[in-house]
């Protein structure tokens, strides 16, 4: 997967400020599947009674179409002319970095978009379908933070950009517990693109209407998107395991962030080397992901433990990773660094 950059610094309201046009409105994209207290300040009932019912848009999923209360809503902060309420912004900031744990969140991302509510939602329902895994038949929530996350980290941002537009900029809470951005652009306007801190101008012809028929994803970023609820498993495991006494865990993350940056891209990563290994339990997979991200992440590099692992039976990396101890992995991990990546 192609690296993007780590953390966005400032609050939200300051990078809205910085990322925003002048015709730009600000929205938030919420998720009424997640939970959020009826009486907190960012439910749907109190933003209503705060906004108005005129501001607050439902988001068709195509497989909610049956369930309207359970689709995505997207929230109109503030019109091109005003200014979002601070409080408002601080709030989804906080529950933003309070739901970094759970397995569904209930803010999505902050929006900037020169979009009226209807024409934005319509244009965010219609890439459930262009970024599916089994496009042109299936269907995405890309616009959950993981997922989104996952596809600016497997696809290159001369080619997202366009299809993000004509959203201006998502600040996309991130499976590490930051904000990162997520730029769209319109390919003759040459402004800035990229997710995260750096970005790159891009200039060339004309291109990016809002929907965007045939779309054809990356085999990559296509995975990316099948994978999503093993990899939320695998993070939820990951976070959990920092928790745990282990006597030699030289690799475990002890940085300010939730997870490391990039968690997401690295558990994916770790995913498709394990199925390349000859894995796939998902009991396996999880279980030597956790073992490479507490010892070294190479494990695999080590050929004795790689044919071992190919040898045992579904469900049975445990057994062989248990045997083990804290000696011999120290042996490995040292080996691993001693001879550095492949070529």
């Amino acid at each position: 997967m192609m690296p993007t950059d780590t953390t966005t610094p400032g609050t939200m309201a300051a990078l809205v400020a910085a990322r925003r046009a002048a015709d730009d409105s600000v929205y938030l994209l919420l998720n009424p599947l997640a939970d959020c207290a009826p009486e907190h300040g960012l439910s749907l009932a109190s933003l209503t009674k705060v906004l108005g019912a005129d501001a607050l848009t439902t988001v068709s999923r195509p497989d909610l179409a049956h369930s309207p209360k359970a689709c995505p809503v997207l929230v109109r902060l503030a019109g091109c002319a005003d200014v979002p309420a601070p409080e408002l912004m601080e709030l989804a900031q906080r529950l933003a970095q309070a739901d970094a744990a759970r397995r569904r969140r209930y803010v999505c991302g902050c929006l900037l978009s020169p979009l009226d509510g209807q024409t934005l939602a319509d244009h965010v329902a219609a890439r459930c379908m262009d970024f599916s895994a089994d496009s042109p038949r299936g269907m995405s929530p890309w616009f959950e933070p993981l997922r989104l996350e996952l596809l600016a980290a497997s696809i290159h941002a001369e080619t997202l950009g366009p299809l993000m537009w004509p959203i201006r900029t998502w600040l996309l809470p991130t499976s590490w517990g930051s904000l990162a951005m997520v730029n769209g652009f319109q390919r003759s306007t040459g402004i800035d693109v990229g997710i995260g801190t750096t970005s790159a101008t891009m200039t060339g012809p004309a291109a990016g209407a809002a929907l965007q028929p045939s779309i054809q994803l990356p085999a990559l970023a296509r995975q990316t998107q099948r994978d999503a609820p093993l990899i939320a498993q695998l993070l939820s495991a990951w976070r959990r395991s920092l928790q745990l006494p282990l006597s030699y865990a030289p690799g475990r993350w002890q940085g300010p962030s939730l997870l490391p940056p990039q968690a997401a891209a690295q558990a994916f990563r770790w995913i498709r080397q394990a199925r390349q290994a000859g894995l796939s339990d998902t009991r396996d997979i999880i279980v030597l992901a956790l073992h490479q991200a507490a010892i070294h992440p190479r494990l695999l590099d080590y050929e004795p433990l790689r044919l071992a692992l190919a040898r045992a039976a579904p469900g049975g990396a445990s057994t062989v990773l248990a045997a083990y101890g804290d000696h011999a992995w120290h042996r490995i991990a040292t080996h691993l660094d001693q001879v550095g990546s492949p070529p």
